[in-house]
């Protein structure tokens, strides 16, 4: 059975209840087709999609190497962005602020990865927490992040600690489960 999978900095519960107190703020005047559950707010390092028990086996002891010795270091949500055009957004985000470090294990996992025969995205990394899916509220457009940051962000500084393989289960909420989680050096 294949299963789909990705690999992402896992969020301290801590992060999740800022960002779902954010999100509720939001709620209020802003319509989206669907919210993240925040028990899935992560930062993806790589989208592996379907994957067979083989694909998996190998992956696992790659992905535990490019981490091995990696320091734990600090991220700072600072923004919020959309993905999609301003008149229809698909995607809600939380960005952190630019981090050599995050860039250079998103560079170790995706070749951990492409070791383990996985095809990734051809697109730049953008790190960024997904929030909500598909702006509903018409009289809200065009969007305007900076504007929304100003109204409704919150600062949030955390310490990234562990990159975890996640499972996707699509009929579930939350619908992303740990398959295995691999500490970076604190």
């Amino acid at each position: 059975m294949e299963r789909h999978l990705f690999v992402a900095l896992q969020l301290q519960a801590g992060v999740k209840s800022t960002l779902d107190q954010m999100c509720q703020e939001i709620k209020k005047e802003n319509s989206f087709k669907t919210w993240v559950h925040p028990d899935d707010y992560h930062i993806t390092l790589a989208f592996l999609g379907k994957a067979s028990r083989d694909q998996l086996k190998h992956l696992t002891p790659l992905l535990e190497e490019s981490v091995q010795g990696f320091e734990a270091f600090a991220l700072n949500i600072n923004h919020l962005g959309f993905f999609g055009n301003k008149e229809n957004p698909r995607i809600f985000w939380a960005g952190v602020e630019e981090q050599v470090k995050l860039y250079s294990l998103q560079k170790q996992v995706a070749y951990a990865c492409k070791r383990a025969d996985f095809i990734l995205e051809k697109r730049s990394y953008s790190p960024h927490i997904t929030l909500a899916r598909k702006l509903l509220d018409s009289s809200a457009l065009p969007v305007d992040s900076e504007n929304w940051w100003d109204i409704y962000g919150k600062e949030v500084q955390f310490q990234a600690e562990n990159v975890v393989l996640y499972e996707t289960h699509f009929e579930k909420q939350p619908k992303y489960q740990i398959v295995q989680s691999f500490s970076l050096i604190r």
